[in-house]
């Protein structure tokens, strides 16, 4: 499923590849250019099998090495981390987390899930929107993550399809990504016993 995954990453990465051996040859960019294009590819390429990997293995066996920590620091944290990018984009960027909410997880798997949610939210949203980023734990004890933004949002129809790998809309492809986001996100909440809500 892997190889097959990859197949189109693989194909689209050979494409850039020989346009930039093509420019080098025509002299509009530099052999050392070329060769920084191929590495950039090849880069990326890993990054999105390491991805799909840690995705098969989250399906295959729930959340690796769990430990006990508190979701409120982490949220607090990854919260001060994006206020920053908010700034940059001209995006108002805010987070409520209430206090004390200890659970058990894989804390890293858990940063990158939240990273992925925030991170769209700020692709997505025009400069002078809003972006807020919330953590509570709910009556039936459950530790709820939610990120809310005034973008263009995902319709209806697609909602159940952007979960799955190396998915992306149309209103996207303009954006850098491989489609795997919010993959790497169900992955993440299903093995921690959760689930992902799109609305």
């Amino acid at each position: 499923a892997i190889a097959h995954d990859l197949r189109s990453p693989l194909t689209r990465m050979r494409a850039k590849m020989e346009v930039a051996l093509i420019d080098a040859e025509a002299g509009r960019i530099s052999g050392v250019e070329a060769l920084e294009t191929a590495l950039g590819e090849a880069d990326s390429l890993l990054k999105t099998f390491n991805t799909v990997l840690a995705i098969a293995r989250l399906q295959s066996g729930g959340a690796p090495d769990p430990k006990v920590f508190d979701a409120a620091s982490l949220a607090r944290d990854m919260a001060e981390l994006y206020e920053y990018s908010g700034e940059e984009k001209e995006i108002e960027f805010a987070s409520e987390v209430e206090d004390e909410l200890w659970i058990e997880g894989n804390q890293p798997f858990l940063a990158q899930a939240l990273a992925n949610l925030i991170d769209n939210a700020l692709k997505y949203t025009p400069a002078g929107g809003a972006v807020m980023f919330r953590v509570r734990r709910r009556s039936s004890g459950e530790v709820e993550f939610s990120v809310t933004d005034n973008g263009p949002g995902i319709p209806e129809e697609d909602r159940e399809r952007v979960l799955q790998r190396f998915v992306r809309l149309d209103s996207s492809r303009s954006e850098p990504g491989s489609g795997l986001g919010l993959s790497l996100v169900t992955a993440v909440a299903e093995a921690h016993g959760g689930r992902i809500q799109l609305d």
